[in-house]
């Protein structure tokens, strides 16, 4: 598994097209972002659903659209959704689930924007891996309220991804990831659970034992709806992935150098930032 970042700067959001072959991860039986879904739905959906009752229609017409499309790309996908329904107690698919069955297509989370006066809100959403967020807190709010704990964000990416957002191209997936360093590879990581699983950096032992957690992220207008779908899938890497490869290194260096005191600390690493830049160092 390649790492797939090759520099580490928090402000370049960095879009490119992708084939829409690749743009989603299809459910396979022995899936853990499959079986995470699972566990989550059953144990408390409020946690990790909901649905705008204003617009319950257009989410349903996009949920079944997209639905077909990849049923009919994959064989035996509506089999494994039909273990997904019977695993979740799914009797039947409604307006008030049909972002929920899609997302059970999927290993992606899926978060559904609309575009309101100049920013965007978030109207739906399927999100079972969470990077120290809680859907909840999040729900309706547009695009700039929902990054607002963002360090900087207002001054170096609002306007930016508002103009991508408001131009982006119908049809085409745009994909681009985000870095984070966390202490466990769990999947679903709301604050409260980061929290109690923060980064403590004491030795080599420790920087060694530490995830790298990627989100690839993804964002898809289709034609028939002015609604855009944004997924996020996360992929834990070991630092090993970095160190092995003296460019990155190099650039996860740099990128550290240049975070501001309040990312520093947005970031989980006040307290662990001189031993891990030493750590690095010994690699270059």
């Amino acid at each position: 598994m390649n790492f797939p970042l090759d520099k580490f700067n928090p402000f370049e959001i960095g879009l490119r097209p992708i084939d829409k072959k690749g743009w989603l991860s299809l459910n396979s039986f022995d899936s853990i972002y499959i079986q995470n879904k699972h566990r989550l739905i059953q144990e408390n959906i409020q946690d990790v659903y909901f649905v705008s009752e204003d617009y319950k229609q257009d989410i349903f017409n996009l949920a079944q659209l997209l639905q077909s499309d990849l049923i009919e790309q994959e064989s035996g996908l509506q089999e494994r959704l039909h273990l997904s329904l019977l695993e979740t107690g799914i009797k039947s698919i409604n307006h008030n689930n049909a972002l929920l069955v899609f997302s059970l297509l999927v290993e992606d989370d899926i978060v559904i924007l609309r575009p309101e006066e100049d920013s965007f809100k978030m109207i739906a959403g399927a999100v079972f891996s969470p990077s120290g967020w809680d859907l909840k807190s999040k729900q309706f709010l547009d695009i700039n309220d929902i990054h607002s704990p963002v360090p900087h964000y207002d001054s170096l990416l609002a306007e930016r991804l508002n103009k991508i957002l408001t131009k982006l191209p119908i049809g085409i997936p745009f994909e681009r990831h985000n870095w984070s360093i966390y202490g466990s590879e769990d999947l679903f990581q709301p604050s409260q659970i980061k929290q109690a699983n923060r980064i403590d950096i004491r030795s080599k032992e420790d920087i060694e034992s530490i995830k790298i957690r990627i989100e690839r992220q993804t964002l898809y207008k289709p034609e028939s709806s002015n609604l855009i779908l944004f997924s996020i899938k996360v992929r834990n890497y070991q630092i090993k992935e970095i160190t092995d490869k003296k460019l990155l290194v190099q650039n996860f260096y740099l990128a550290l150098e240049g975070l501001s005191e309040e990312m520093i600390e947005y970031k989980g690493l006040t307290s662990s930032m001189s031993l891990f830049k030493d750590y690095l160092k010994s690699f270059l």
